[in-house]
C-alpha cells in the first residue's frame, strides 16, 4: 500500500510513500520496503490475524531479494581492489570498452517483462470503493479515490502501451520505459516502489504542471490592476480635468454645458437616455448642431455636427474633441454601472474633461487624475436656493397636500394607490413618474406637472425624479424612508435622500409645446430662487429624514471597472470552446484582481442573461456578450423575447420584429387600457421594443426594418399614457416591518441612481433608461461583417 502524493502550494510534489508488498497466487512478490512510519493495516488487538499475516510473508518468493553478502547474478560482489584494477585497465585502453565483448541483454524476453509489469500494476490498482484496505491510497491525498483510480488506470494504460512504441523518448521522463522497468527488475529494487513513484511523478508533471500553467494564464487574463493602460490614445496627450461639485440646484451643470456650447467640438454624456435626448433637443433649439447617440437610437442632424449627446456607455473614445462633459460623476462609484463613467473618464480623448456631480467624489477624482498625469481643477458650488426640512410631518393627513407638491414612494402599486387617494381627498389631479415608464412618457408627465394650465397639480413619483428631470417642485414629501431591496426592507442611503430632496425649490421651468425647456442647464440662472421644503407623510419617518439631511455622506472610495469584450474573449480562449458564457463570466469575476483605486462591478445580471442564452447554437462569444449588454432587466416577457432574438442571430434567420415569437403585440389592440395588468403588459412590450432596437444597431442584417418598430414604439407610448390616466389602485396598509433607524444603516452607499418599481427593486433602477450593463468598449463594433455576410447569404 501507499499513501499518495501531498501537494504543496508551490505545486511541488511532496512524497510520503509507504509501500508494502502484496502477496498474490502465482506471482512472485516484490521485496518489502521497510519505511519508517509505514501505514499499519493489521489490528493490534487481533493476535490470530497477525500470525496469519506473518505466515503469508514467509511463503513469498525471494526471487527479487539480493542479499548484500552474496554473489549477484552469478558474479561476485566487486571489491575496492577490483574496482581499482578495472579503472586502470580502462585508462590503458583510452576509455574504450573491451573489443568483441557483447553487452548482455537486460531481459531474455520483453514479453516476460510486459507480463510482470502488468501484474504489478494491476495489483497496485486502487479499489473502487473506500474500503479499509484502500486507506493507503487516499490517506493524505487531496483528490477523491474515484478520481485517483481514474488517473492511475490512465497511467497503467500509457505504461503498457509503451512496450509497443519504437521510440519512447518523446513521451518524456515521467513515464517508466520498458528498458528502465527491466533494469529495475534485474537490479532487484522492487517494481512496487518504482511504479508507485513513477505514478506520483506522472500526476505531478503531466497534470499539476498543466494546472499551474493554466492558473498563471487565468490570473494574467483576469489582471485588472491598471485600467489606465487600456486607453493608449488618451494617454498620448495631456488633458485638463474640471470637476464641478455641489448640491442639487447649484448651477454646476449649467456652467459645464456653457463651456460645451463655446467649444469648437465636444461630447455630452449623461446617465439616462432622457438626459441625452434633452441636451440633444436644447442644443439644436439654440442653433448648435448636435447629434444624438444612444443604445437604441441614432439621430444625425448633420454629418459635420460638432457636438454629440449620448449616454455614458456610448461615448465615442476614438473621436478627439475639445470638451467632454460627463454628468452625474458620482455614479463612478456605483456597483453596477460605475465602469461606464470610469471608461469615459480615462478613455475620452478631450483636451478638457468637465465632470458634474457630488462633492464626495473630489478625492477619488484627484487621485485618478494623478494616476494618469492629468491636471485636475475643482470648482465648488453652493445651492442657489435654500432647502429646509419642515419641523413636522403631514401626520398622515393627505388633505394637507398642496398644489406643487411631489409625493415620493417606492413601488408601482403605492404610486397608483397614492394617486387615487390624493385625487379623491383633495380633488387635485396627479401626474405619475416611475422607472418602468418610457423616457418619452416621463417627459410628458413632467411637462404636465410643470405647466400651470395643464390641470395637473401634484406629482406622485418614485425615486426616478432624483435624476434626469426638470421639475417645478415646491415641496418634496417622502411617503416612506425605506424600500424593498429584493430580500428585505432597508433604509434609503444618505446620498439618495439628498438627491431626491434636492429637487424641491428648483426654479420655475418654462414650458413649450416642442419640449424645449429652459432650466438651469441652459438658460441664465434667475436671481430670485424659491425655498425648497422637505418633509415626510408620517411622523415615524421624519426623524430619519432630518438625520439624512444633516449628515455628510461618506466619500466615494473607488471607481468601478469591468473588462473589455476583448479581455473576456481572451479569458474564454483558456477554456474549451463548449464552455458556457455564464461559467466564464462567473469564473472571471472570481479571478479578477484590481488596484486600490478601483473595484470590479457586479455581473450577476449579465450571468443571468448568459444563462438565458444557454443551448442556443451558432452564437459566438462576442455575440453572446452583445446580448448580455442589452437592456432587458428582470421582466420575464422581455427575457423570453430576447432568447428568441438570440436564436435568430445564431441560426441566421430573419429577425424582423413582427416575426419574433413571444412578443405581446396583441396588447396594442386594447382600445382603452385602464387596468394594472394591461399597463404592465404595455411596459413589457415597450422594453422589448427598446431591446430589439438596441440589437438592431449591433446586428443590422438580422433585425430590420427599424422604421416599423419605431412606429410601434410610438403607439405603445400613447397606450401607456392612456393607461396612466385610467389605472386605479386601492391604497393598502404599509408592509409589516420594524422601522429602520437611519444611523449606520443609512450610510450604506447605494449610489444616487434610480431604482425600479413594480415589485422588488432589481438594483439597476430605471431599466427603461439604462444602456445595458456589461462589458465596455463594445459600442465601436456595432456591425459584425462576418455575421452580416452569413445572414445575407442565408436570406
Amino acid at each position: 500500500m501507499l499513501s499518495s502524493a501531498l501537494f504543496t502550494r508551490s505545486g511541488r510534489v511532496k512524497m510520503n510513500l509507504c509501500v508494502c508488498s502484496f502477496g498474490a497466487p502465482g506471482v512472485s512478490g516484490a521485496s518489502p520496503l521497510r519505511v519508517p512510519g509505514a501505514a499499519r493495516f493489521r489490528s493490534q488487538s487481533s493476535r490470530s490475524k497477525k500470525i496469519t499475516q506473518q505466515k503469508r510473508l514467509s511463503q513469498r518468493s525471494t526471487a527479487f531479494r539480493t542479499p548484500r553478502d552474496t554473489p549477484y547474478n552469478g558474479r561476485p560482489t566487486p571489491t575496492a581492489e577490483g574496482l581499482l584494477q578495472a579503472r586502470t585497465a580502462l585508462q590503458e585502453r583510452g576509455g574504450k570498452p573491451v573489443g568483441g565483448k557483447a553487452d548482455k541483454p537486460l531481459a531474455q524476453d520483453k514479453r516476460e517483462i510486459y507480463t510482470l509489469t502488468e501484474r504489478v500494476l494491476m495489483r497496485l490498482t486502487p479499489p473502487p470503493d473506500p474500503s479499509p484496505d484502500a486507506l493507503g491510497w487516499y490517506r493524505g491525498n487531496p483528490m477523491p479515490l474515484e478520481e485517483l483510480r481514474t488517473r492511475y488506470l490512465a497511467f497503467v494504460n500509457e505504461v503498457l502501451v509503451g512496450f509497443t512504441v519504437p521510440d519512447y523518448t518523446a513521451t518524456g521522463g515521467s513515464l517508466p520505459t520498458p528498458e528502465r522497468i527491466a533494469a529495475v527488475h534485474l537490479e532487484g529494487r522492487g517494481l512496487d516502489h518504482y511504479l508507485v513513484d513513477s505514478f506520483l511523478q506522472y500526476i505531478g508533471q503531466k497534470d499539476l504542471g498543466k494546472k499551474d500553467i493554466h492558473m498563471i494564464n487565468i490570473k494574467k487574463a483576469a489582471d485588472m490592476r491598471f485600467p489606465q493602460e487600456w486607453y493608449p490614445m488618451a494617454r498620448q496627450f495631456k488633458r485638463t480635468w474640471h470637476l464641478h461639485v455641489g448640491p442639487t440646484n447649484s448651477g454646476k451643470t449649467y456652467h459645464a454645458l456653457k463651456r460645451l456650447e463655446e467649444a469648437a467640438d465636444g461630447i455630452y454624456a449623461g446617465p439616462l437616455r432622457l438626459l441625452a435626448h434633452e441636451i440633444f433637443e436644447r442644443m439644436n433649439a439654440k442653433g448648435i448642431p448636435c447629434n444624438l447617440v444612444t443604445g437604441d437610437d441614432r439621430r444625425i442632424v448633420s454629418a459635420t455636427a460638432a457636438i454629440s449627446s449620448s449616454t455614458v456607455e456610448m461615448v465615442d473614445l476614438n473621436r478627439q474633441v475639445e470638451v467632454a462633459v460627463l454628468d452625474e460623476i458620482q455614479m463612478i462609484g456605483d456597483e453596477d454601472r460605475g465602469w461606464a463613467w470610469t471608461q469615459a473618464l480615462l478613455g475620452v480623448r478631450a483636451k478638457e474633461v468637465h465632470m458634474c456631480g457630488e462633492e464626495r467624489t473630489v478625492d477619488l477624482i484627484k487621485r485618478l487624475a494623478a494616476s494618469v498625469g492629468d491636471e485636475c481643477i475643482v470648482h465648488k458650488y453652493t445651492r442657489l436656493g435654500p432647502l429646509e426640512v419642515m419641523k413636522k410631518s403631514l401626520g398622515g393627513d393627505l388633505t394637507r397636500i398642496q398644489k406643487g407638491d411631489c409625493v415620493v414612494t417606492f413601488s408601482r402599486k403605492s404610486i397608483f394607490a397614492m394617486k387615487k387617494e390624493i385625487e379623491r381627498v383633495t380633488k387635485l389631479r396627479c401626474a405619475v413618474i416611475y422607472g418602468g415608464l418610457p423616457p418619452e412618457t416621463r417627459s410628458l408627465q413632467a411637462r404636465l406637472f410643470n405647466d400651470p394650465e395643464s390641470g395637473y397639480d401634484v406629482l406622485v413619483a418614485s425615486d426616478a425624479v432624483g435624476m434626469g428631470l426638470n421639475l417645478s417642485i415646491k415641496r418634496m414629501i417622502f411617503e416612506t424612508t425605506i424600500k424593498w431591496n429584493g430580500s428585505e426592507y432597508e433604509a434609503i442611503s444618505v446620498p439618495h435622500v439628498k438627491q431626491i430632496a434636492g429637487r424641491a425649490g428648483r426654479y420655475k421651468v418654462a414650458v413649450f409645446k416642442h419640449n424645449n425647456q429652459a432650466d438651469e442647464t441652459i438658460a441664465p440662472l434667475p436671481a430670485a430662487p424659491s425655498v425648497g421644503l422637505v418633509t415626510t407623510l408620517d411622523e415615524v419617518d421624519h426623524r430619519s429624514l432630518k438625520y439624512a439631511m444633516l449628515v455628510t455622506p461618506k466619500p466615494i472610495p473607488t471607481a468601478g471597472i469591468l473588462p473589455a469584450s476583448s479581455q473576456v474573449e481572451e479569458f474564454a480562449s483558456l477554456y474549451p470552446p463548449n464552455r458556457e458564457l455564464s461559467f466564464l463570466l462567473k469564473t472571471m469575476d472570481e479571478a479578477m484582481c484590481t488596484a486600490e483605486l478601483f473595484h470590479v462591478c457586479r455581473v450577476e445580471e449579465q450571468i443571468k442573461t448568459a444563462k438565458l442564452l444557454e443551448g442556443i447554437r451558432g452564437l459566438r462569444v462576442s455575440e453572446k456578450l452583445q446580448f448580455c449588454m442589452a437592456p432587458i432587466g428582470n421582466d420575464p416577457r422581455v427575457q423570453e423575447a430576447l432568447r428568441s432574438m438570440a436564436e435568430c442571430v445564431g441560426s441566421n434567420k430573419d429577425g424582423s420584429f413582427l416575426k419574433i415569437p413571444n412578443v405581446d403585440i396583441e396588447v396594442l389592440d386594447i382600445d382603452k387600457p385602464g387596468s394594472m395588468p394591461v399597463l404592465q403588459r404595455l411596459e413589457s412590450l415597450h422594453k422589448t421594443i427598446l431591446a430589439w432596437l438596441w440589437l438592431s444597431w449591433r446586428f443590422p442584417a438580422t433585425f430590420a426594418p427599424r422604421e416599423t418598430v419605431q412606429e410601434l414604439k410610438g403607439i405603445c407610448e400613447q397606450k401607456i399614457d392612456i393607461a396612466l390616466s385610467n389605472v386605479r389602485f386601492e391604497r393598502g396598509k404599509k408592509p409589516a416591518y420594524e422601522r429602520i433607524s437611519l444611523g449606520d444603516s443609512m450610510d450604506i452607499e447605494k449610489g444616487a441612481e434610480s431604482t425600479d418599481v413594480g415589485g422588488p427593486p432589481t438594483g439597476h433602477g430605471d431599466e427603461g433608461e439604462f444602456e445595458g450593463t456589461v462589458l465596455p468598449q463594445l459600442s465601436d463594433n456595432l456591425v459584425d461583417s462576418e455575421r452580416l455576410n452569413q445572414v445575407t447569404a442565408s436570406n
